[in-house]
């Protein structure tokens, strides 16, 4: 198939984070014999990152693709050129924020992070027009062309119908598909490296959005004050928060390819969240194997309860609990769960069968 994805951001030397998960798909598409484009509609000159090409937008490349992938649709760029075209295979990934209320689902900000009420009104004016207006267009698009959706956990499509107030089945094919971890996290295991251990803990994480947690991490610190932690990712929240004396943050991005090595140099992984669609980064670092410590959010639970090597707190227990109480497998069976191959295979199938 000739697929054309579609996303707001995308994954580049200096940025290689960006919609990752994304990104995960794509190679293993080009490795099942796909030819595969990207618009990215933050770029503005072509470029390659890891095989794929991705490009500016161009109607030229809307009108010659089999089928459209269109990641975390937003009102501003997605639905603005989508439509315009018809008699297309469309398919929707939801992802989260495209669908979500910041103020009303989203944790309260740290309280360092100031915003005006003004600001905060046409932020909140802003989500109520902008969910509205993705079931309108997805209504529109589904009358002139194949629209079908998939949702990235059980949870996600929750919150799709209770905020859209459209129930997906209406208007075409539906799936649920986690995203599938990056190919590197399945070529090796997790091997912890006392020789050249760093530290007790490894955080990877934004630092200054209140839903990953990063207090958490801290107050875990404090109450082990015995145990190393180091925290990597970059932010303003030390700037107005003390750092404990066991606490060492890197600021600076780590790229896919790299953190399994990095992994093995640690005896645990930290990474809290208190609001996520499927948390990817975590999923990735439970299959690679490190032992883990997460949130019992709903949705860690209904990713990660197959793994023997991810231990669940509630958010005060990160302030209370010592490390010598987390008893997790060392070594663990290989989870395939979030297997590339599986993943996309069950994708493609689904396209194919649109």
């Amino acid at each position: 198939m000739k697929i054309l994805v579609l996303a707001q951001d995308y994954p580049s030397v200096d940025h290689p984070y960006a919609m990752a998960y994304v990104h995960s798909r794509n190679i293993e598409y080009l490795k099942s014999g796909h030819d595969v484009k990207v618009i990215n509609f933050n770029a503005k000159n072509q470029y390659t990152f890891e095989k794929v090409d991705i490009y500016p937008f161009s109607y030229e490349l809307l009108n010659s693709a089999d089928v459209i992938l269109s990641h975390a649709p937003n009102i501003r760029n997605h639905f603005k050129v989508l439509k315009k075209i018809k008699n297309k295979k469309i398919c929707f990934f939801f992802h989260g924020h495209e669908v979500l209320h910041k103020y009303r689902d989203y944790p309260p900000a740290y309280p360092w992070k100031k915003e005006s009420y003004a600001k905060k009104l046409v932020l909140h004016l802003y989500d109520i027009l902008k969910i509205k207006l993705v079931g309108h267009y997805m209504q529109k698009l589904a009358l002139k062309n194949n629209v079908s959706s998939i949702f990235v956990s059980s949870w996600m499509k929750e919150q799709f119908i209770k905020n859209v107030k459209l129930d997906p089945e209406i208007l075409g094919k539906t799936a649920i598909i986690s995203n599938a971890c990056n190919s590197i996290f399945f070529k090796s295991q997790y091997n912890f490296d006392q020789k050249n251990k760093l530290a007790d803990y490894i955080t990877i994480r934004p630092l200054d959005d209140s839903k990953y947690a990063i207090d958490l991490v801290l107050n875990f610190a404090k109450n082990n004050p015995d145990k190393y932690f180091h925290i990597y990712g970059k932010g303003n929240y030390f700037n107005f928060n003390e750092k404990p004396k066991n606490v060492e943050v890197f600021k600076q991005f780590i790229q896919q390819k790299d953190i399994p090595e990095l992994l093995n140099k640690y005896k645990f992984a930290i990474m809290p969240t208190r609001y996520d669609a499927q948390g990817v980064m975590v999923c990735e670092m439970a299959t690679y194997g490190i032992p883990l410590i997460t949130t019992d959010f709903s949705v860690c639970l209904e990713m990660l309860s197959s793994f023997s090597n991810v231990y669940f707190l509630k958010e005060e227990e990160f302030s209370t609990v010592k490390s010598e109480k987390i008893i997790l497998a060392d070594k663990n069976d290989l989870n395939y769960k979030f297997s590339p191959e599986k993943l996309i295979r069950d994708e493609l199938d689904f396209i194919n069968a649109i």
